[in-house]
């Protein structure tokens, strides 16, 4: 009988230490996906900062018709800038949904 007992105490305790294993594994690749989103978000505040450059940039250049928009230096630098962060952003999110499902959400 206390072999019986030794013998399923084993067994829960190895079903015990399989489950943990798991757990940790998928609370990993959780903190990986949200660490992925969360640098994504932060390049969106940037891509939004930027973009409130440009529109101030529009605003100081409106009474200046013969001066074109695109060729301001300070717009056309922040427009590269949009660019990259926004293949920066693609990127991580590309990198979150092939570590796993992507929570819904903002984004």
């Amino acid at each position: 009988m206390l072999k019986k007992i030794y013998e399923n105490f084993r067994n829960g305790a190895e079903k015990i230490k399989w489950f943990a294993a798991l757990f940790s594994e998928r609370m990993n690749i959780e903190v990986a996906i949200f660490k992925l989103l969360y640098q994504s978000d932060k390049m969106a505040r940037k891509r939004e900062a930027l973009l409130k450059t440009i529109g101030e940039q529009v605003v100081e250049l409106k009474g200046h018709s013969e001066k074109n928009i695109y060729r301001d230096s300070a717009v056309s630098e922040t427009l590269e800038e949009i660019e990259k962060i926004d293949k920066r952003i693609n990127d991580l999110k590309h990198k979150a949904s092939e570590i796993g499902p992507v929570p819904m959400g903002r984004g």
